[in-house]
This record gives structure tokens, sequence and C-alpha cells, in this order.
């Protein structure tokens, strides 16, 4: 029985690395639509660990849409926001084509201090429509509390790439505000 498990663990593996493998080749051939659409094509590149020239030329065309202010929007007839701009800096971070200390990624910190809010969110608003009943979280921005949410923790997450390993979590960095 021993024998069994071993030979079904390494078919495990064998067949999931194959999985990966396919679903690598599929993300190399898409053409992303949304700087979402981008940003997981990215992600799901570096997960899969594809060619880092592919990678590399993936984060490219990802920082090309940046905007004059710092940011990226979801959509290019969108405003910059905290969710495709946290979304952009954290893919770009994570590709390892783009530092902390890269000018682009600090005008991206700059765009995310700028446009953080007193209470500590950033208010992303919504471009859903509205089919279902209206649910109070608890997150503020009433109506847009959902997507600000998550944008609020997109945009935690790539500043926080700039703290230091200082106990009190300071950040580091030379801001271009």
């Amino acid at each position: 029985m021993r024998t069994f498990g071993v030979l079904t663990a390494a078919l495990a593996a064998a067949l999931t690395l194959s999985a990966v493998a396919k679903a690598s080749a599929w993300l190399e051939v898409q053409q992303p639509y949304s700087n979402e659409d981008r940003v997981m094509k990215l992600l799901g590149m570096i997960w899969a660990k594809s060619r880092p020239e592919l990678i590399g030329k993936e984060a490219r065309v990802l920082l090309s849409e940046k905007r004059q202010d710092g940011g990226w929007g979801q959509l290019p007839a969108l405003e910059t926001d905290a969710y495709a701009t946290g979304q952009a800096m954290v893919a770009l971070k994570l590709s390892g084509q783009t530092q902390v200390s890269d000018p682009a990624y600090q005008r991206g910190v700059g765009y995310l201090l700028r446009t953080q809010l007193e209470d500590g969110s950033w208010l992303v608003r919504t471009r859903a429509f509205p089919f279902q009943p209206y649910k109070e979280s608890g997150f503020p921005h009433g109506k847009h509390q959902w997507i600000s949410a998550a944008g609020s923790s997109w945009a935690a997450m790539a500043l926080s790439f700039t703290a230091s390993d200082r106990e009190d979590g300071a950040l580091q960095g030379v801001l271009v505000l």
C-alpha cells in the first residue's frame, strides 16, 4: 500500500506540473483588455514560472499603462484609482522587473498616498450594475464599499512593499508627491 501512495503522489505532481504548463502557455497568448486582465495575466505567468523574458515583456506592457498622475485605471476611459494602481504595483513588484525604488513605482506610491482618505481607506467608484439589494458591510463609502475595500487592500499591499525592516513599519524611500 505504501508504494501505491508514493506512485499516486508522483502522478499527482506530474499532472499538476502539466496543468500549470498548459495554463502558462494559454496565458502567454492571451490579449488582455483591462488593467485587471493585464495584472492577472502577469501574476499567473509569475506563479506558473513562465519564461523570464515573457514575464518581463508583460511587466513592460503593464508599466506602459501608468498614467501621468502616477496611477493606473481599470479601463482606458475610467479614472485612475487605488484598485487598479495597487494591483499593477503588486504585480510589477512580484515580477521582479520593478523595484520599489524605481521612479515609476515611487510615482505610484505618491498617487496612493495623495488619494488615501483620512480614515485610511481609498474610495474606488463602483462600476457594477446594482442588481443585488444594497447591503451595508461596515466599510466606508456606501454603494462603493465593496470595490473600495478591495482597492484599499491592493493599495495597502503595494505600499507594504515600501516598508522598511524596522519594527515600527516606517516607510522608506523617496516619494514623488
